[in-house]
């Protein structure tokens, strides 16, 4: 069974993962199977791979990965339970000079907390900004997906960004600065070519739409700046300190008196625990009190923790196992540049699993073994690219559910809805690839 060259194990494993996501099966857990399975054609024993497991499992990293998902869903909850997500979203419109920017304003903003199907959160006032029905069921789907996921490379309450953070070791400010480009090119290609110009009349929100009724006294500037601040507060309050934590925490070296394993742990995991520390105390010391935080932890999360876990027993049997490696060794043997399959495999697993965790969890694995660190092409390169090919392999998927529950409220078409994004995607994967060509010139 050895004699099986390793690219072909590898593809045959992906393969098998990939089909039983599509045919429903949990991701963790077909993840973490397909782990096995390539362990196991690799020549390791049932003993060393349970080992493997078990120390997985109750490695730090990992408790502190789940723990930080399970808190940033609970967030997430507490602040729709609260009210503070619809002061949040009824505060965009005061800061929108007109209907189409808050078209993209609304689930940009909203997009910043992660939630399973999330844009069903954003939908109902898109089509409430849609005053005069210029705009088609299509457009309105497709500006309230493409805009929502426009944080998705870079936003550090992503769990595909965290997943990303632990699985490569970048640092989260620097992933953060290398996929910032996608920003302003995504915000590009959305107002260019999913919410163009149309009769766009530059005049104040109704009340309405804006979500306030009439007497709300917001008028004036301070007062749109101040509805704002308190809607957008819990979560500046999260993102605020955490900014402030980070730096003290290297400025001031706070971890000197740990190992190096331990500080850069605690660098990863403390400031943005704390940050969302901050933001629950705001929302417990509102007017609903910390009851908004009962049952937080709902069937969706325990479900995103198990695809974690699954991801990460993945990944440690895939470098145990050494498959990657090897496989990268004999495309290099065949004249086949690996970085190929850096850019194509993400893209197909975004394309089958419509979720980012499904892309970064499956593919980033096979990927960080095919660029080794201190290779010919950077790792931090490798890995802007494969964000890239896998994040437009998910916002094409049928599969994603953000763009099936759009296309549910908006009784829109679902082929429409992706065709109109495969012009704005595949420009974007154009620059993409470009900026990639720059990071090697700058990094190699």
């Amino acid at each position: 069974m050895l004699g099986v060259p390793a690219l072909l194990q590898l593809l045959v494993v992906f393969v098998v993962i990939v089909f039983a996501t599509a045919r429903k099966v949990h991701i963790g857990l077909a993840a973490a199977a397909g782990g096995v399975l390539l362990s196991l054609w690799r020549g390791m024993g049932f003993g060393t791979i349970s080992s493997l497991i078990a120390g997985e499992l109750f490695k730090a990293d990992t408790i502190l990965l789940v723990t930080l998902m399970a808190c940033i869903m609970a967030f997430s909850s507490a602040m729709k339970k609260s009210g503070a997500m619809a002061k949040f979203s009824a505060s965009i419109g005061e800061i929108s000079p007109s209907t189409r920017t808050a078209m993209a304003i609304t689930p940009l903003l909203i997009g910043t907390l992660p939630m399973p199907g999330g844009a069903i959160l954003s939908a109902p006032l898109v089509e409430s900004l849609n005053q005069d029905h210029e705009r088609s069921p299509v457009i309105l789907t497709a500006a309230n997906y493409w805009f929502r996921h426009m944080l998705e490379l870079f936003w550090p309450l992503y769990p595909a960004f965290i997943l990303t953070i632990s699985l490569s070791g970048i640092p989260v400010t620097r992933l953060i600065l290398l996929n910032f480009y996608a920003l302003p090119v995504l915000a590009f290609l959305g107002f260019a070519f999913i919410l163009p110009p149309k009769k766009d009349r530059r005049i104040p929100l109704d009340g309405a739409a804006r979500g306030f009724s009439p007497g709300s006294g917001a008028g004036s500037l301070p007062g749109k700046v101040a509805v704002f601040a308190r809607g957008a507060a819990p979560l500046a309050l999260v993102l605020g300190s955490y900014i402030v934590l980070a730096i003290l925490w290297s400025r001031l070296n706070l971890g000197a008196g740990l190992s190096d394993s331990a500080n850069a742990l605690a660098g990863r995991y403390a400031p943005i625990l704390l940050g969302l520390l901050a933001g629950s105390l705001y929302i417990g010391f509102g007017p609903k009190g910390f009851a908004s935080f009962r049952n937080c932890i709902t069937a969706s999360t325990l479900k995103l923790i198990a695809v974690i876990i699954g991801i990460r027993v993945f990944s440690a049997l895939m470098g145990a196992a050494g498959v990657a490696q090897a496989a990268a060794e004999e495309l290099a043997g065949a004249g086949i540049p690996p970085i190929f399959a850096v850019a194509l495999i993400p893209l197909i697993t975004g394309l089958v699993t419509g979720v980012g965790l499904g892309y970064v969890g499956l593919a980033f694995p096979i990927v960080l073994g095919l660029v080794p660190e201190g290779g010919a092409f950077p790792r931090e390169a490798a890995i802007v690219l494969a964000g890239a090919f896998g994040f437009a392999g998910m916002m094409l998927s049928p599969m994603h559910s953000c763009l099936v529950v759009s296309v549910e409220h908006f009784k829109s078409s679902l082929p429409a809805t992706i065709r109109k994004c495969i012009l704005p995607i595949g420009i974007f994967l154009a620059v993409a690839t470009l900026y990639v060509a720059l990071l090697v010139v700058l990094l190699g």
